[in-house]
């Protein structure tokens, strides 16, 4: 074969470079590595062609790589065969003909530039990186156990550390048998809620989908599937900090105690975004009190300064209300208070005292003239 002449498409094609690749032949490996020594201005085309392989491998990782890569090799080479077959009005060859290399000069440009390119944007990119799940998993310091929930109904997994994961439907989670470093990181692709036990001396952190989510003790729910465009961190009870993978592995690496990232409350939700790597903090659809039963009380406020009510509502369901007390001192309310949500009691009170208010970046802005 004249490997010179190659281009990183046509090294899918060759078993002896896959095997290499993929470290399943010996002679492959001692074969590469010296044509490579003998050929370094090859390097570049080289390199794309490694992570074309690895893409596939990732994609495939828990089916049959050579089958599936070879299925779909075929299935582009019998497409493309056809098109051109049929614009030629000549028969359509079995499929082992058109691998020989006279024709494939002829398909190469269909194939390539059409089918095969295309196929690989739209199912392997987002996957091919170094912060997809598989390759994280694979590159973990520690060994690692996978639960794959392939159930209809959500599947409970208690760590080591008595952390308990509720992992939903078509969601998989990898963690080590015991945490034994100085941190106690887990890989997700998919949607679980964490009930992580508090241990200062070793932070949790979830590895998902480009983004670092990191907590000493607290409730939240990751959703974060890679074929979604979103990744959300939902904060039920205490603290948790999220990341972009890259900017946190950066800090890592340089020693840098402060990271970028955003740092979420009770009812608080982070959504990231991979097209175009954009962290929004935002409060949560439909905010619950830290303690359910709370709501349920009956809350009674008789001439009551606005800013005590404004005070319970902050307990209540841990978010922060920002206003101005001096504008609001001479404000006092009657109100009382047994199942509303926290915006149907900010709407009550805003409407006592004359005053508005938005959400803004996970807190709610109240603004009013004040009271005469």
């Amino acid at each position: 074969m004249n490997y010179e002449t190659y281009n990183a498409e046509d090294f899918l094609f060759d078993e002896s470079f896959r095997q290499w690749i993929e470290g399943t032949s010996p002679q492959a490996i001692t074969f590469w590595e010296q044509w490579l020594v003998q050929h370094p201005d090859r390097t570049d085309v080289v390199k794309q062609a490694q992570e074309l392989v690895r893409a596939l491998n990732d994609h495939y990782r828990d089916d049959a790589p050579t089958d599936r890569f070879t299925s779909e090799l075929d299935c582009l080479m019998q497409r493309a065969a056809e098109r051109r077959d049929a614009e030629s009005e000549t028969p359509i060859l079995p499929i082992g003909q058109r691998y020989s290399w006279w024709r494939w000069g002829v398909a190469a440009s269909i194939i390539i530039t059409v089918g095969l390119s295309i196929w690989l944007y739209r199912h392997i990119t987002p996957r091919a990186g170094h912060d997809s799940y598989a390759h994280l998993t694979k590159k973990a310091p520690l060994p690692l156990q996978e639960k794959v929930n392939t159930s209809t109904h959500v599947v409970n997994i208690l760590l080591s550390d008595g952390t308990l994961v509720t992992l939903q439907p078509k969601s998989r989670l990898s963690y080590p048998k015991r945490f034994d470093t100085s941190d106690r990181t887990v890989y997700l692709n998919g949607e679980a809620f964490f009930d992580v036990v508090r241990n200062p001396a070793k932070p949790f952190l979830i590895y998902a989908n480009q983004t670092v989510t990191k907590v000493l003790g607290t409730s939240f729910i990751v959703r974060a599937f890679e074929e979604e465009k979103d990744v959300i961190v939902t904060v039920r009870t205490g603290r948790v900090s999220v990341y972009k993978q890259q900017d946190f592995e950066k800090a890592q690496q340089s020693g840098l105690r402060r990271i970028q990232g955003i740092i979420l409350t009770p009812n608080q939700q982070m959504t990231y975004n991979l097209e175009d790597s954009h962290l929004t903090k935002a409060l949560v659809e439909k905010p619950t009190a830290l303690m359910p039963e709370i709501p349920s009380r009956e809350q009674v406020f008789e001439d009551a300064p606005v800013a005590k009510v404004f005070s319970t509502i902050e307990r209540t369901y841990g978010v922060k209300l920002l206003y101005n007390e001096d504008d609001l001192s001479a404000c006092l309310v009657n109100l009382t208070f047994s199942n509303e949500s926290l915006l149907e009691r900010l709407d009550v009170v805003c409407q006592t005292v004359g005053a508005s208010y938005e959400v803004l970046d996970g807190q709610i802005v109240i603004t009013s003239k004040g009271c005469k």
